[in-house]
């Protein structure tokens, strides 16, 4: 199914058996939309929350990734039911034009983005991390279901997620 916004998908896809991990960037700007969004359209739903600087780029760094996993498996362990991953990246991300800075291997991403960047190279470029975040992760987790949102403060782009 297709959704025009976030807040769309939550509703209609976050609410279906089993709990969600959110992987969500570090910035300031998008933490409450995401809990309100939650907490509005699906109050008292379980879900699971992780937080790296760039979020999908943050997870392309093979210590941080290794911490993610971790971090899942430990839910799993604690018997979290978790059945999808829902990727939160954001529009103007610091982390997206510093990879240099924050260690992201070369292979993941060759060049920060310009402050100034056109939205839709903004979005292929997080695609393209997606498409090499996300083949990692199934190795892990096979069992999981994948969703990328790129948040922007008025139209959100869906993400799309490379199928095998």
């Amino acid at each position: 199914m297709s959704y025009d916004s976030f807040e769309a998908f939550v509703a209609g896809e976050l609410d279906k058996p089993g709990m969600s991990m959110l992987l969500t960037c570090i910035d300031y700007r998008y933490p409450r939309r995401v809990l309100d969004a939650m907490a509005r359209l699906l109050p008292g739903t379980a879900y699971d929350q992780f937080i790296l600087a760039g979020a999908s780029l943050g997870a392309c760094r093979p210590d941080w990734q290794d911490v993610l996993v971790q971090h899942v498996e430990a839910a799993l362990f604690l018997q979290h039911d978790i059945r999808r991953i829902v990727i939160l990246d954001h529009r103007d991300c610091g982390a997206y034009r510093h990879p240099r800075e924050l260690n992201v291997p070369r292979e993941i991403l060759e060049h920060g983005l310009p402050k100034d960047v056109l939205p839709s190279r903004e979005k292929a470029v997080h695609e393209s991390v997606l498409s090499k975040l996300i083949p990692m992760l199934r190795k892990r987790f096979p069992q999981m279901e994948f969703y990328a949102w790129l948040l922007a403060r008025d139209e959100d782009d869906p993400l799309q997620i490379p199928r095998d």
